[in-house]
C-alpha cells in the first residue's frame, strides 16, 4: 500500500532510530523511505526496523528495508 507524504506520517518515522541508519543519511536528511523512496547514500545493512514501525502497521506494509527497495505500495 502506498503511504502518504503527511507531515502527521513523517512524525511517527522511526528511521532515524534503525542499526542501519547512518551519517550520510542524516546528513542529507533521508528518511521516511517507505513513503519517499529509497537513499543513494552508502551503507551497511545493519538489521531492519521497519516492521516494528507505526507507519507499517497501520498501511499493513510487507516489506522492509525501504532505505534499499524503495517507497511502499
Amino acid at each position: 500500500m502506498k503511504v502518504p507524504e503527511t507531515e502527521e506520517n513523517m512524525m511517527k518515522c522511526i528511521c532515524p532510530s534503525c542499526p542501519t541508519y547512518n551519517k550520510c543519511m542524516k546528513e542529507k536528511m533521508h528518511l521516511f523511505f517507505c513513503a519517499k523512496g529509497k537513499t543513494d547514500c552508502k551503507f551497511d545493512k545493519k538489521g531492519c526496523i521497519c516492521g516494528g514501525c507505526p507507519i507499517w502497521r497501520e498501511y499493513k506494509l510487507s516489506g522492509v528495508y525501504f532505505c534499499v527497495i524503495g517507497a511502499a505500495g
